[in-house]
């Protein structure tokens, strides 16, 4: 499928629709589009319910070509995904699968609890400024759950790896369920001196390195001196990969370290970093006792991902369905 600079406009224009301005270049306005991206049976998708759902999408701003490239993606998987919805949908109504009312409702204060803090006014509020009715917005929880039922029976109620399966994946694929590196770290970060005459950070910090000579913990100094948010936890930052965290001379500091050993002071753009290594874990291959939870998991997904796939396969093969392409500027 093709689609020309002219469709990109477009469709990035609906991706950013909901969004604040990127640029504040002037632009020559796009028109906006619609039409029929698909029949699935006797129900039609249009280009805006495709696009309704793509907005929803995470969307990182590249280069033109790589946006072109993903929105093309991102178009073709939102319109396959609805239309097994639709199929799924039909599969139930012919099923004649029925939900009971008070689970629609279980599920409506659910939503109305985890986001919008009990109140179903706030949820009322947003309903109406994406002018969007209540009932509209109730079918669709319904619909969901009835596609979530559907799957249930057809896919995960099926999905059941045997031990000897588990024992089998383990054994090919023992590279893939391992330890990651870890380093547990707490660290003193000191702030630069507000004005002339106030203490400097390597004054503060020989107070602090004098402290911990005379056996005062580094948590309590940290509580003390440090300026960051985790000095009410002892400067403690957990179990972290150094290089996926701190930057490089902080890693190369705390590899000079051995567990419960505090490295020199660090001084970056002002700032001032007491280091501490609490404890060091490197990776080692998990025992089978210790995966086989992950394991089956692993398995778990990638058999329920087969089922699925076999089964909305079927539900297309039995099902009438013409996919438009996006339409070109003449």
């Amino acid at each position: 499928m093709h689609i020309t600079p002219w469709i990109s406009a477009v469709l990035l224009l609906a991706v950013s629709a909901s969004q604040a301005e990127l640029t504040t270049e002037k632009k020559t306005p796009a028109m906006l589009i619609d039409g029929v991206a698909a029949y699935v049976n006797t129900e039609m998708i249009t280009i805006a319910d495709v696009m309704s759902e793509v907005r929803r999408s995470p969307w990182t701003d590249t280069s033109p070509e790589l946006r072109e490239k993903r929105l093309r993606e991102l178009y073709s998987a939102t319109l396959n995904a609805l239309i097994d919805r639709k199929l799924i949908l039909a599969a139930a109504q012919k099923s004649k699968l029925q939900l009971q009312s008070w689970a629609v409702d279980n599920r409506i204060r659910e939503i109305v609890a985890n986001n919008f803090d009990g109140d179903q006014t706030k949820l009322h509020n947003l309903l109406a400024e994406r002018k969007i009715t209540y009932e509209e917005w109730k079918k669709n929880i319904e619909e969901d759950l009835n596609v979530t039922a559907m799957r249930y029976q057809q896919v995960e109620k099926r999905v059941q790896p045997t031990p000897s399966e588990v024992r089998a994946e383990y054994e090919t694929n023992k590279g893939r369920y391992r330890t990651e590196n870890a380093t547990a770290v707490s660290m003193i970060i000191l702030d630069p001196p507000d004005k002339p005459g106030d203490e400097t950070i390597e004054a503060r910090s020989a107070k602090i390195f004098e402290a911990l000579k005379a056996g005062t913990a580094f948590a309590s100094l940290a509580r003390t001196y440090s300026k960051d948010a985790k000095a009410s936890a002892g400067g403690s930052w957990g179990k972290v990969n150094p290089d996926d965290v701190f930057r490089k001379e902080i890693v190369a500091a705390l590899a000079k370290l051995q567990p419960g050993e505090t490295a020199p002071l660090v001084v970056l753009d002002g700032y001032g970093y007491i280091v501490r290594k609490d404890e060091q874990q490197d990776a080692r291959a998990l025992t089978f006792e210790e995966a086989a939870p992950y394991v089956e998991s692993h398995l778990r997904m990638r058999q329920a991902e087969k089922l699925y796939k076999e089964w909305t396969d079927r539900l297309r093969s039995e099902a009438y369905i013409k996919i438009f392409e996006l339409p070109t500027p003449k």
